[in-house]
């Protein structure tokens, strides 16, 4: 198994919302450095889009992370949007849910 990475690349857009833009693998070895970026600058920005269009692969730990974030954003009164979710990453299936 190789080395797992993870991107982050932060942009303060011109009305006020954070835009990050994420690359790699989504995954147990590497959630914690998205959710670490989210929690530093959880206080500030009402408005957080997370682009997924260079994530080749999320696990339950991404998903975590990314439902997770949904969820503070709530209580802060702030909403997170999370877009470019590869159509591949969409379309996998389980195999428990093939049916022969």
């Amino acid at each position: 198994m190789g080395a797992e990475r993870l991107g982050v690349e932060y942009v303060r857009r011109d009305d006020g919302a954070a835009l990050l833009r994420v690359s790699g693998r989504l995954e147990h070895a590497t959630a914690a450095v998205l959710e670490g970026v989210l929690q530093a600058i959880a206080p500030e920005p009402a408005h957080v889009v997370i682009d997924l269009t260079a994530v080749d692969h999320i696990d339950s730990h991404g998903l975590a992370v990314l439902l997770e974030a949904e969820g503070s954003a709530r209580r802060r009164d702030a909403t997170v949007e999370v877009i470019g979710i590869q159509e591949s990453l969409v379309a996998r299936r389980s195999p428990l849910d093939q049916t022969d």
